[in-house]
């Protein structure tokens, strides 16, 4: 079972070989043409899950007597990273960020104080202990949204507050908020990366969308960002 797929999925068309830094190109398409000759170019059988995803609303519950705190996932269908809004609910996932009650709200007074409309919500919640803004996008499909986890007393809060996120900005954005989300995706991409994660960010772009996104273009696609496009996008 294990070679069969491998043979129906490790294939040329399902591959790409990233090098950088000082390179030879010559030298190195050699090297991959002598390591992969025995690569088939495309699969010989069929293609499981080549349709696209579609997402069905639903509530899943699930009951431990022994666990003492839930976990809450609050989800959207999203954008894949080929469409235009892409870069704009990236931004939105830096904006509304991660949360734990030890950094965020335990030494603070008020926690309505702080630039996060979401972070002031769970800290009125003295028992949710986490939460954590993801986007999974794929080249025609993605999900975007919250994880959560604390007291099971506080489960129905917990589904709100990922429920309440998108619909807060969709009324009312501030633009402190915005800039605050800009500039950490700024201060991301301006970070060193070792050859290893640049090489699986060009591989993951070859994939995906058929061309290397450099990070001036990134930068570039969310450097209009401002309050009143967040507040479309997320209504």
């Amino acid at each position: 079972m294990l070679r069969a797929y491998r043979a129906d999925n490790y294939t040329g068309e399902n591959m790409v070989i990233v090098g950088t830094g000082a390179v030879d190109h010559d030298t190195f398409v050699g090297q991959i043409s002598e390591a992969f000759a025995s690569v088939a170019k495309e699969s010989a059988g069929a293609v499981n899950n080549s349709e696209k995803s579609v997402y069905v609303p639903s509530l899943l519950m699930m009951r431990d007597d022994e666990m003492y705190n839930a976990n809450i996932g609050v989800f959207f269908d999203a954008p894949g990273v080929n469409d235009e809004d892409y870069y704009q609910f990236e931004l939105l996932r830096h904006m509304i960020g991660d949360y734990e009650i030890s950094k965020h709200a335990e030494h603070l007074n008020d926690v309505g104080k702080q630039y996060n409309a979401t972070h002031s919500l769970i800290g009125d919640l003295p028992d949710v202990t986490k939460q954590s803004c993801h986007y999974f996008a794929y080249s025609d499909c993605g999900i975007w949204g919250s994880y959560l986890f604390g007291n099971e007393i506080f489960v129905r809060q917990m589904n709100w507050v990922g429920l309440a996120a998108p619909i807060h900005y969709g009324e009312y954005v501030t633009e402190a908020e915005v800039v605050r989300g800009r500039n950490a995706m700024w201060n991301g991409l301006m970070k060193e990366q070792n050859a290893s994660v640049v090489n699986s960010e060009i591989g993951r772009q070859m994939i995906q969308s058929g061309r290397r996104v450099t990070r001036s273009e990134i930068a570039k696609r969310i450097s209009w960002a401002d309050a009143d496009s967040i507040r479309q996008l997320s209504y």
